[in-house]
């Protein structure tokens, strides 16, 4: 029974949403299938959970920042680079576990846009505690704010902002958004294992010598979700127009080279 009682103030529901589960997909396929959802939500105002992997490593670029500004982290500069279109910074992905969550809003709303972080973050935090991993917002560990110098840190993992999930004083979860007219899309890395493409980044089982999996996670995940927003989440696929967009997207966007390095 779907549970619509509101954690932190966000509630979708009572309704229903769709669960796309865990898949693997290359990099601007991912790329363009989170645009297509959010397109998809603009229209329909059906929530949309996701949950996926990359096909080879790949280095996301934040939107804003230049593609020269790769050189400062060469341990990955062999691998793939795609551009998102979400801010921050740059995100190794290799051995974490993606979601994206794209919920319909009101035209010119911005409030949920940060409850829903809160949200999201909860419900992965609380998920990591079912499997003894204490995982808390970085605004509740005690430490002052980072100085701007830290925060324009090449790699996403090396910034901190008051939601980031921190685990044993490690960044293991950040987020971010992208907001149409009237939807927005969240979605966020996290770190598993570590990466031989950026080692200086530990991941939830190196720190805490554990062997959690993507599969493990997923579930809980999204019913501890459902709880917080109100959606009864029911596993689907990508629609054949969500297909059709992304595939273009995919082309005319993110597997362009002018796309990568319009900054």
């Amino acid at each position: 029974m779907m549970n619509t009682r509101a954690v932190s103030g966000l509630s979708l529901g009572p309704r229903v949403g769709r669960l796309l589960s865990l898949a693997t997909f290359g990099a601007a396929e991912n790329m363009a299938i989170d645009q297509a959802i959010l397109d998809s939500v603009s229209r329909t105002g059906v929530p949309v959970l996701r949950f996926y992997q990359w096909a080879e490593p790949t280095l996301s670029l934040g939107y804003f920042q230049g593609l020269t500004e790769r050189a400062a982290h060469g341990q990955s500069d062999s691998i793939c680079c795609v551009r998102r279109t979400t801010g921050g910074g740059a995100i190794v992905h290799d051995r974490e576990l993606t979601y994206s969550v794209s919920i319909p809003l009101p035209a010119g709303s911005a409030g949920p846009r940060s409850v829903l972080y809160q949200q999201m973050h909860a419900a992965i935090a609380k998920t990591l505690a079912d499997f003894g991993v204490q995982a808390v917002p970085f605004r509740r560990t005690g430490v002052g704010p980072r100085s701007d110098s830290r925060n324009a840190q090449f790699l996403c993992f090396q910034r901190r902002t008051a939601e980031d999930l921190v685990v044993s004083g490690y960044k293991v979860l950040g987020s971010a958004q992208r907001k149409s007219r009237t939807a927005v899309l969240q979605h966020g890395s996290l770190l598993l294992c570590t990466s031989l493409y950026s080692p200086q980044l530990p991941g939830i089982n190196e720190l805490l010598s554990l062997q959690l999996t993507a599969d493990q996670l997923v579930p809980q995940i999204a019913k501890i979700l459902s709880e917080s927003l109100g959606v009864d989440w029911r596993v689907d696929t990508l629609s054949s127009q969500e297909e059709s967009n992304a595939e273009k997207i995919c082309c005319e966007r993110f597997a362009s080279s002018l796309w990568t390095s319009r900054r």
